[in-house]
């Protein structure tokens, strides 16, 4: 590769500008400009880079996009050979397009190229013609063919795109060509009747609309200029003035400012500083006058607007030729810093007390109740609520409890509330069992122990009793004792007198002398009851 030169290349819809300069140079003074058409047969080609179906050319084959921008950056380095290279994409691609163009750069074997968004290279050129005291960010606004594209730049050695670009394709320098050629058409079609379908004069409209285009370019440096028009074999030049051209551009051109003001907006700015102007389309004169007057503020543009990110590139490239840089050029959107997260705190220490057995109440409250469930069931454990019955005398002369009255004295060995917790607490202390709240009456049984072996000893004894096992057993709901009701006797009436006797010795009611239903009787005089016919 030959040491010295820098390229900075921008592929337009329309034409690809290529800006050499020397290597190392913090300028463009001795930096040469060359023009060429990007692809006369592929329109909008750059509108279809990351696109998974090719695109057709005029020989009839298909290529894809992103290929066809990578061939025709190969040929523009093959020929150059520098020693860096810069290539500036369209800002409002997104981050898909942009790793569809690198992957195709690598296929085709140029990995060396750094690809940069085209207005943070038009900012490195205005830096280095008008050096800004601060660091405030800049508006680019970028009038091309197919589009305007208005970005926020963040300007310093770490700048780059704030936020996302706006763009819209409703205005644009193609749609101003054919708002010249209707212009100069409406002046000849009176005198001159021609077929549109006619294939001379569809080529003869195509020339039109490139000398309309040359002839809007002309204006934006003059005031007047000549379009001629070739059309049903005569021939007529058609004067056109800036000030013509301008009332026709003036309602698309104010009404792309609104996109300056969305932009500022999103990008947080509130007060807009400075205003560049790029792209062939910002050579318009009025454009300026519009910006200046609806914003207040510097608005800046270089002689030539549509060479601007190029040469911003090239002044780019020549500082990579140079020193390999710290840190790479920003390509992309810079993304919004995320807030604060909180500090991860380091884990507490284990305390050194015994953990609390409220975390095992809840398996002890479902063994317990298990317990509970099982002693019901096999007879072991009553209800401390459950009605006991009446003892009654046998013939000793003791009394004795009903048969459920055994169930509940042995139930006094389970540990269960007691009505006051002091006294609970001094019977544990002496090693007294605490009395169940289902205690069997005087001369019942005594109680067994919790192993429900020999019955536990009395509480003077002086060996002492082992402490009972506390099982926390859920206390059941009271049942309230409800008392049997005995369904009333209902009397059946007396058989009713009839002549000859009384029906009754027969048939009661309807019954017969079992007491079995027999259906609906009639009782008419004369009449066989429950007979059925026949």
């Amino acid at each position: 590769m030959t040491q010295g030169l820098a390229l900075g290349i921008t592929v337009g819809s329309s034409n690809t500008v290529v800006v050499t300069t020397s290597s190392g140079s913090g300028d463009l003074r001795g930096a040469t400009t060359s023009v060429r058409p990007s692809a006369p047969g592929a329109e909008n080609f750059l509108s279809r880079v990351g696109d998974p179906v090719d695109i057709r050319t005029d020989d009839g084959g298909s290529i894809a996009a992103a290929d066809l921008v990578a061939e025709l950056v190969g040929r523009l380095v093959d020929g150059a050979a520098p020693a860096a290279t810069v290539l500036g994409y369209p800002a409002w691609w997104s981050r898909h397009t942009v790793a569809a163009q690198r992957t195709a750069l690598d296929r085709a074997e140029l990995s060396d190229i750094t690809l940069i968004p085209e207005p943070v290279a038009a900012v490195r050129r205005l830096e280095a013609t008008h050096p800004a005291t601060d660091a405030a960010p800049v508006v680019v606004y970028d009038l091309g063919t197919t589009g305007v594209t208005v970005s926020v730049v963040d300007t310093g050695p770490h700048g780059g795109l704030r936020g996302e670009p706006l763009r819209s394709t409703e205005i644009g320098g193609a749609e101003f060509d054919l708002l010249t050629m209707r212009y100069v058409l409406a002046n000849v079609a009176g005198d001159n009747d021609f077929d549109p379908f006619d294939p001379m004069i569809e080529r003869e409209l195509t020339a039109l609309r490139l000398r309309c285009a040359k002839a809007k370019e002309d204006l934006s440096g003059i005031t007047a200029t000549v379009v001629p028009v070739r059309l049903s074999g005569s021939v007529r030049d058609v004067r056109l003035v800036r000030g013509e051209l301008e009332d026709l551009f003036r309602a698309p051109l104010r009404a792309s400012l609104e996109l300056i003001h969305q932009a500022a907006r999103r990008a947080g700015i509130g007060t807009i500083d400075r205003i560049l102007l790029t792209g062939g389309g910002s050579a318009i004169p009025l454009l300026t006058e519009l910006v200046s007057t609806e914003f207040g503020t510097t608005v800046l543009s270089a002689g030539d607007p549509a060479h601007t990110a190029a040469g911003g590139a090239a002044l780019l490239a020549a500082e990579l030729s140079v020193t390999a840089p710290t840190e790479s050029i920003p390509a992309l959107p810079q993304p919004i810093p995320e807030p604060d997260r909180a500090p991860v705190l380091p884990p507490l220490p284990r305390s050194s007390q015994p953990e609390r057995p409220g975390k095992w109440r809840r398996p002890a409250f479902i063994a317990g109740a298990a317990v509970a469930v099982a002693a019901l069931a096999t007879g072991t454990l009553a209800l401390g609520t459950a009605v006991q019955s009446t003892p009654t005398s046998n013939s000793s002369g003791t009394s004795s409890s009903s048969p459920a009255a055994a169930p509940a004295a042995e139930a006094g060995s389970v540990a269960a509330p007691v009505a006051n917790n002091d006294a609970a607490q001094g019977n544990r202390a002496t090693g007294a069992m605490t009395p169940a709240a289902g205690k069997a009456p005087a001369g019942s049984p005594a109680p067994r122990d919790a192993t429900g072996g020999q019955p536990a000893p009395p509480a003077d004894n002086p060996v002492a009793a082992p402490p009972p096992v506390n099982i926390p057993i859920p206390q059941p709901i009271p049942v309230p004792e409800v008392p049997t009701i005995q369904p009333p006797v209902i009397q059946p009436p007396p058989p009713p007198t009839v002549p000859g006797g009384t029906l009754g010795n027969t048939v009661n009611n309807g019954l017969d002398q079992a007491g079995n239903t027999l259906g609906t009787v009639l009782q008419a005089p004369g009449q066989v009851l429950g007979h059925t016919g026949g």
